[in-house]
This record gives structure tokens, sequence and C-alpha cells, in this order.
């Protein structure tokens, strides 16, 4: 008997995107899964059309287990996931976004790969995509040379093993580090840094077997100024771990950073800071501010 997958979907004001998500879980070719759909809308109108949404789900594949949460009041996307891994009853727990789907074999995949590896938790690469299905932009893990502590850590902090479509864990593992920070914008960069420092069995399975979408001109926490409050919080968190790493990589991440509030400020067309921060990333480091450009080109 092949062990059950839970896969978390917290969702907030989407509808014909969060049908497209669950869709692609109901064509997984790995069967032994169940889903857990949290509501975070806390709203009458929207969770009377999630609840319409799962009653049609429910009314199309009868055989799939869908377990529907709806909370009283908004918790943000990292305590609905936590509600969601409470609530579930799967041996290993992934995630699936409410605008992203999975390919079908994503599930079928990432469980041979834990099972043949016996790790506690592991990922994928990921591709990104505009609504118009144009692609946006690749993240290939293939830096990852090593899986010693020490070398993720350095690997996270400066290329992000994140992606919460892209992510797999031992359910004992998961609630064993806590599951997620209360952090809305960087949960899963902050969740995966403590499945590393922890000391979990670590995977990596090339290959992208799921599609995110990034939606131009959508606003929210991750952009605006909730973008450039956690990317500068985030910052601040690695300054903590420079000491284990060499001048080359930390005027990486540092250029990185500036790259990073620049593209928020051009999104949000703050055209002076935009070029600040883009002759800051540049200064730091002219190399490596280019690599920058061309990885998220």
């Amino acid at each position: 008997m092949q062990p059950l997958v839970s896969v978390i979907v917290a969702t907030h004001k989407r509808d014909e995107i969060l049908s497209r998500a669950l869709n692609s879980l109901a064509t997984q070719t790995y069967k032994n899964l169940e889903i857990i759909l949290v509501d975070d809308n806390a709203n009458t109108e929207w969770n009377s059309r999630v609840s319409e949404i799962v009653k049609n789900f429910k009314s199309d594949y009868p055989a799939i287990t869908l377990n529907y949460i709806v909370n009283k009041t908004n918790q943000g996307s990292a305590r609905t996931r936590n509600i969601g891994i409470d609530a579930s009853s799967g041996e290993f727990i992934t995630f699936l976004d409410d605008d992203d789907i999975y390919l079908p074999e994503n599930v079928q995949r990432q469980i041979d790969n834990m099972l043949s590896t016996g790790a506690d938790f592991g990922i994928t690469d990921l591709d990104m995509f505009y609504d118009d299905e144009t692609l946006c932009e690749k993240r290939t893990r293939n830096f990852i040379k090593s899986t010693k502590r020490e070398d993720l850590i350095k690997y996270h902090l400066m290329y992000h093993l994140a992606g919460t479509d892209t992510m797999i864990f031992k359910k004992d593992y998961l609630l064993k580090i806590g599951g997620f920070d209360p952090i809305d914008v960087g949960d899963e960069f902050y969740l995966m840094f403590k499945a590393i420092e922890n000391g979990g069995k670590f995977t990596y399975l090339k290959g992208c077997f799921v599609k995110a979408y990034v939606h131009k001109g959508e606003g929210g926490l991750s952009s605006g100024d909730g973008k450039i409050d956690g990317e500068n919080r985030l910052h601040e968190f690695k300054k903590r771990y420079f000491d284990r790493l060499s001048k080359n990589e930390i005027k990486y991440i540092v250029a990185r950073h500036y790259s990073v509030i620049a593209f928020a400020e051009l999104r949000r067309k703050h055209l002076i800071s935009f070029f600040v921060n883009a002759l800051m990333a540049f200064f730091t480091s002219p190399v490596k501010c280019l690599k920058i450009l061309k990885e998220h080109s």
C-alpha cells in the first residue's frame, strides 16, 4: 500500500483558477492522496464561491477525499497552511498554491524519490509562467552539488531552495520543526531554512512537475510595500549567517537583495528608487549583478 499524501491548498480570493488547481490534483497518477483545502477568505460571499467549487469538485470526483476547512477570521497564508497541516492524515505532505497546478506525475515522482532516498524533505525544480502561458522564469537547482547541512544552508541563503509547490515533507518531520512561521512574505524560505538547520535528510529531484503562475499587475503581500518589507527582513536574517560565507558569496547575496528591491520598485513604477537600487546592485558586484539579471531574464 502506497503511503497517503496530503496536499495542502490555502485559498484566498480565487475562484476559476482555484478550480483549475484542484482539477490538477484530480488528474494525478498517484491516487492515494487527500486534499486539505483551507478557505482563508473570512467573507460570506467568497466562502459561498469556494463552497460551490468544493461541491462541484466532489460531484465530479467522488472518489477523491477533499477536506474543506473555513477560517472564521483571516489568518494569512502561513497560519492557514499550518491549519491544513494539523488537519491532515497523510504520512507525507505537499503544498499547492491556489493559482498554480501540478502536472499529472508530480506526486508520484516526489513520493518515489522520497521513498527511495529515505529523505525527510525535498524539492524539485520550478518553472514559472505568465497567465498567457509564456515562460517567465526557470529555477533549476543545478548548483546543488552536496546535501551536507552547511552546504545546503549556503545554497539556500544564496539561491533560495524554495517554491511552496515544489516542497514535500514527511509529516512527522514537518511537525518536529514547527511548520510555517507566521510570516506571510517569504514563509517558505524560513520553513526550508528550519528544515535544513534541524538536520533532516534532504533530497533534490531534478525536473519540474508543477506550473507556477505570475500574475502581472496583481497586488498583495507579494508585491509593493509587502514585498519590499519582507525582502528587507529576509536580508537582515541572512546577515546573521554571513560568517559562514565567503566574501564573493556575500557579494552575491547583497547584489541579489538590491536587485529584488529594484524589480519591486520598477513594478510599482517608482523609477528613482528602481535606479538607486539597481545601481547599488551593480556597484556591489558588476559581474554578479549581470549574472542575476541573466538568471531572471
